[in-house]
């Protein structure tokens, strides 16, 4: 996975590496972000997007390098304790992280506990991500039963999916409730609030960390380094996102903010490279 190969510019590169993420806003600006700057390095960057314990078995038996999209404690306990004996924890590339039920600010309640006397306001619906995503599983399985939710429907679709109907809702009037989750553009399009959490079944805050393959700091010293140095905070993630909801192409949206912040980005690179 070391040996020099030639890119398309008949230029001797370092290698590949494969970099995976999940199909949420900041996983794949910071997954681009990651990529521009290896590419810079000298490395040719594949970057599959991958169902979340598909991301975290193929890093764990390494037929993947690494992701930066990692949220622990909470969200992807269940795939920590299944792989995290087998990944190599990096860094926490972003540290104010949060899951949760999220609702326009006009909706006239402000915690979960309070939903279930209002069924016909939500057409008694979550509108939720990919079936598969630990927030999906977490929601269905602790947090609807914990607050008397089980008569209601937790619908699966996607990230842009569940995005498209809350500005359909929102544009209406109309009471939505959503799984919803911090950083992500839609904070920074419409005014939301997460439901308060009384017994704290979502958690407290979260973490996303970078995680890499078995032996990475072995096979390859220089990119281990560099994710062990990347941090970015919700005015720069965000930056990135808003431009790719807007329709640019992630990889330019990358390259801009990378050629605006040269002295943040020249912190991450490792000493002497």
């Amino acid at each position: 996975m070391e040996s020099p190969i030639k890119s398309n510019e008949n230029k001797e590169t370092k290698g590949t590496v494969e970099i995976g993420y999940v199909q949420w806003a900041s996983a794949q600006a910071s997954t681009n972000i990651v990529k521009v700057v290896l590419e810079d390095m000298g490395y040719e960057v594949k970057t599959p997007m991958l169902q979340t314990g598909v991301m975290y078995q193929s890093t764990a038996n390494g037929k993947i390098d690494a992701f930066v999209c990692s949220w622990l404690p909470d969200t992807d306990r269940n795939y920590w304790k299944k792989y995290g004996d087998d990944l190599v924890e990096l860094n926490d590339n972003y540290t104010s992280a949060q899951i949760g039920l999220v609702v326009p600010e006009y909706v006239e309640i402000d915690s979960i506990e309070e939903l279930k006397d209002h069924k016909d306001e939500f057409e008694g619906r979550i509108v939720g991500i990919d079936p598969g995503a630990a927030q999906m599983v977490v929601t269905e399985k602790e947090v609807m039963p914990h607050y008397g939710l089980e008569d209601w429907n937790l619908e699966g679709s996607s990230g842009p999916a569940m995005t498209t109907e809350l500005s359909r809702s929102i544009n209406n009037g109309e009471w939505i409730v959503v799984t919803g989750w911090k950083p992500h553009w839609k904070w920074a399009s419409w005014d939301l609030k997460f439901l308060e959490d009384p017994d704290q079944v979502m958690g407290t805050g979260e973490c996303i960390k970078s995680m890499g393959r078995p032996n990475i700091r072995e096979d390859l010293p220089e990119v281990a380094a560099f994710l062990e140095n990347y941090r970015i905070n919700t005015e720069q993630l965000s930056s990135v996102m808003l431009k790719i909801q807007n329709g640019m192409d992630p990889e330019k949206a990358a390259k801009e903010f990378v050629e605006n912040n040269r002295e943040l980005v020249e912190k991450w690179i490792p000493e002497g490279k």
